[in-house]
């Protein structure tokens, strides 16, 4: 029996693309208001966000303001999806911190999709490199 909530590795390139163009709120429209977002770790920003809102403005946000410009984050591989509901995308970010040095941490986030929306995601990354942009570039 086919899995509706299953999204094809074209879907999730779709919606992951908004990420790569440096697009990050289209993006966010394809991310239920009420997602679970765990991101994995021990760094700054590790923790759990039950909302959308609370991702965004206690983690992203955060990131996002060390960094001079938008964070684009190239798509390196997908696996999953197409008859399960959990999609793994790993990507590079290509962005510069407001000091001047690259910024290009490596993530994985495994996602599970509904209806056409993230509703979970498990974030892994480079908590060393995440730390250092964040004490180097905030305040």
């Amino acid at each position: 029996m086919p899995n509706n909530n299953a999204p094809t590795q074209a879907q999730v390139r779709a919606v992951f693309q908004h990420l790569q163009d440096g697009d990050a709120n289209t993006f966010y429209d394809y991310v239920a208001d009420d997602v679970h977002w765990t991101v994995m770790g021990t760094h700054a920003l590790s923790g759990v966000y039950k909302t959308k809102q609370a991702f965004l403005s206690q983690s992203f946000g955060r990131i996002a303001a060390a960094l001079d410009g938008p964070v684009k984050l190239n798509i390196t591989k997908i696996t999953g999806g197409e008859v399960e509901d959990w999609a793994v995308v790993e990507m590079v970010a290509d962005a510069r911190q407001k000091n001047g040095k690259p910024y290009n941490n490596t993530y994985s986030w495994s996602t599970r999709w509904k209806d056409g929306k993230i509703v979970e995601v498990r974030a892994y990354l480079d908590g060393l490199m995440l730390n250092r942009a964040l004490e180097e570039n905030e305040g």
